[in-house]
């Protein structure tokens, strides 16, 4: 098989069917499967060759006894593949088309999407920040106002009416008496 490599396979397991390494070598063809050394599941490696110094290799790469076996094939980890995956689903080569940065228009690209999304994270979070502390800062205005004899309650509106949204309509009440005094109100819409 072209792009599995059956290693050890300490755990012996049994492999990736051989259509679905097929479609494999047709999606990209320097994917390659190896069993993992450290447990039950199966490294998805690329061929492709390291550009580090040997130091930064040796130190970071050679902790994990996979990193050092898939460094020998000169393959670079992808990602990781249960052993019981369902070799069906489409879903890991659409996973794998979305981390495939080339399919995206190059490391550039993708770096510039990346950083986009990004900056709307943080734009976001700032503005749900905003509107929290704008709120707090009314509630908290609206209490200092009322414990120095400003105002006598702590409610107002809390939102603006946008275009979006409209006010509740009015209800209109009405009251029953009986005998001379009232028994209760009914609201009518």
């Amino acid at each position: 098989m072209r792009n599995f490599i059956p290693d050890m396979n300490r755990f012996k397991l049994a492999g990736p069917p051989t259509w679905w390494l097929d479609k494999l070598w047709d999606f990209d063809n320097s994917l390659v499967v190896v069993p993992s050394r450290q447990d039950c599941i199966y490294r998805l490696a690329q061929r492709r060759k390291l550009n580090l110094a040997n130091n930064i290799v040796n130190d970071a790469l050679f902790n994990e006894s996979d990193t050092k076996l898939l460094a020998r094939y000169g393959l670079v980890p992808v990602t990781t593949i249960i052993a019981t995956a369902n070799w069906g689903n489409p879903y890991i080569f659409e996973e794998l088309r979305r981390r495939a940065p080339w399919r995206l228009g190059g490391a550039d690209v993708v770096n510039q999407m990346l950083d986009a999304q990004d900056q709307k994270d943080e734009l976001d979070k700032r503005a749900k920040t905003d509107e929290y502390l704008t709120y707090l800062g009314k509630d908290a205005w609206k209490l200092y106002n009322k414990k120095i004899g400003v105002r006598s309650h702590m409610w107002g509106p809390a939102t603006k009416l946008g275009p979006s949204t409209s006010p509740a309509p009015r209800m209109k009440t009405s009251s029953k008496t009986v005998s001379g005094g009232v028994v209760g109100s009914i609201f009518l819409p």
